[in-house]
Parts: C-alpha cells; sequence; structure tokens
C-alpha cells in the first residue's frame, strides 16, 4: 500500500495477523465507506488497516462522535463484523474500536516496541476460538430446588414444629434466611464446578463480571460470565460439557439457563500490551 498518509488521514487499525497467512486478503470496505481495507507489512507482521478523515475520526472528535447512537451503532457493527470476517481467515490480534494512529511510523514504532509478544500471541491463538458462557438463575425457582433436596433444611423445618407458636415465628425467618444463603451459595458451587469442566479444554480463561438485569433484559439473574478460549478441534467436548448440564439442571428443575456464545475472535485472551500502558 501507499505508506504516505494525507495530513487529513489517520489510520484506524483493526487488527494484527501473521504474514505468513496473507496470500488471501479479500477487499472489503473501510470503517470509512469511501476508503478501502488495507495491509500493511512489518516482516513477520501484518497490520489490517484503513484511512480515515481527520476531522471524524480525530481524538476530540471521536469522543463527540461516541455519544451519537446512530453513528456509534454503525461504526462499532461494522467494525465488530470485521473482526469476524477476519477471525474466519487469518489468526487474528484484535483491537478495540477506535484504535487511531495519526502516521504510519507511529503504528511501526509500536509493531516494534511489542513485535515478540504479538508473535507469541500468533502461536498462542493459532486455531482457538474464544466462546462466552453465561449462567442464568431464577432465583424462585433454584430456592425451591434447595428446600425440596436438602435434608439440612427439612431437619431444620421439623426442629421448628416442635417449637412454642411464639418461637416458630423467629426461627421460620431465621430458616428463610438461611434457605437464600445455602441457595446463593449453591448457584456459585454449580458454576464453579461447570467452571472447572470449561478450564480442562481450554487454554485460557477469564472470570468477568456479571451483568444486571437492566444490561441482559432477563428477568433472571445473571450469575456467572466467563470467557474460555479453547482450541477449534474441542468443539464437541464443549458441546458435550454444556450438553451434561442443561440436562442436569433441568432433571432438578434447578432454574439454571445457560447462554454459550461463539466463537469469537480472542478479545480477552490477546493483550499484547502490559496494564496501563
Amino acid at each position: 500500500m501507499e505508506t504516505n498518509i494525507a495530513t487529513d488521514q489517520l489510520l484506524y487499525l483493526y487488527a494484527f495477523i501473521p504474514t505468513d497467512e496473507q496470500d488471501d486478503t479479500p477487499d472489503m470496505p473501510g470503517i470509512d465507506p469511501d476508503t478501502q481495507v488495507e495491509y500493511v507489512s512489518h516482516g513477520d507482521i501484518t497490520s489490517v488497516v484503513c484511512r480515515v478523515k481527520k476531522d471524524e475520526f480525530n481524538e476530540d472528535q471521536l469522543k463527540k462522535n461516541v455519544e451519537n447512537m446512530k453513528w456509534l451503532q454503525d461504526k462499532a457493527f461494522h467494525h465488530h463484523e470485521m473482526m469476524n470476517r477476519l477471525h474466519q481467515t487469518f489468526t487474528i490480534i484484535p483491537l478495540k474500536f477506535g484504535t487511531i494512529y495519526e502516521t504510519m511510523e507511529s503504528l511501526e514504532s509500536i509493531v516494534n516496541t511489542h513485535r515478540e509478544r504479538i508473535v507469541e500471541l500468533f502461536s498462542e491463538l493459532s486455531d482457538k476460538e474464544e466462546w462466552n458462557v453465561k449462567v442464568y438463575a431464577d432465583k424462585e425457582k433454584f430456592t425451591r430446588s434447595v428446600l425440596e433436596n436438602s435434608p439440612e433444611i427439612e431437619r431444620k423445618k421439623q426442629e421448628i414444629e416442635s417449637l412454642s407458636k411464639g418461637k416458630q415465628f423467629f426461627e421460620r425467618r431465621k430458616l428463610d434466611q438461611f434457605v437464600e444463603k445455602q441457595a446463593e451459595k449453591e448457584v456459585d458451587e454449580e458454576c464453579g464446578l461447570l467452571h472447572e469442566k470449561l478450564k480442562e479444554i481450554s487454554s485460557k480463561a477469564e472470570v468477568k463480571k456479571n451483568w444486571n438485569q437492566k444490561v441482559t433484559g432477563r428477568t433472571e439473574e445473571m450469575c456467572w460470565n466467563s470467557a474460555y478460549l479453547i482450541d477449534r478441534s474441542d468443539m464437541d467436548r464443549l458441546t458435550g460439557i454444556m450438553e451434561e448440564a442443561k440436562k442436569e439442571a433441568d432433571e432438578k428443575e434447578s432454574g439454571l439457563d445457560f447462554a454459550v456464545t461463539g466463537p469469537w475472535p480472542a478479545y480477552h485472551f490477546s493483550s499484547f500490551t502490559e496494564a496501563g500502558e
């Protein structure tokens, strides 16, 4: 590609790919529809970029543009789709939406600074995909399941029946609190067991923050949110683990529901800089 950048342009960086995988580089429109995606070789590393207008993507204007929901949705959707298309063809290190460089020299400087780690990542990510697993709990249903299947709770209920009416009231309140805590504990244990099984087939795993119901749009509470880097050859094992978890939850009528999404580029496992850089 032409390495000179016009004074009214910036470089938008999508991803890094190994240069030796660059035999087939499909023509694709850039995030600015008037431009095309370009491939810039830096030895064994290739940057996937496009040119963008400085008056639209400079730092100050970009901050304003992301507050425009229509603009943000259009551009973020393009970026997301581009990541998926690149991931279908190449081993990629995906970059965050809105990664901008002012000059080719500044981009090359970043590549040279982190070259060793980027090349290592290519090896770590080769033939692997990111999968996200979220677990949701219908707390009322799960609590009912705990009540029906806990010998300890059944014993406490029988003890309460033998008490005077006055004491029963307070002991039942204490039992309700105990049941709630026990249900939360067992949800955590179920999610933890699933996580350990998924880690066995993953080269890397990351537990993420749970989303609230306003974000998920679901009535059930999210009780687990995690990402796994899994070899393509282990997809059947992933399917088997999740089918077993669903079958067990259905048999117990526990109120747990599982959402598996992927395959994605390795968004959570592709950082080549130290925290704070």
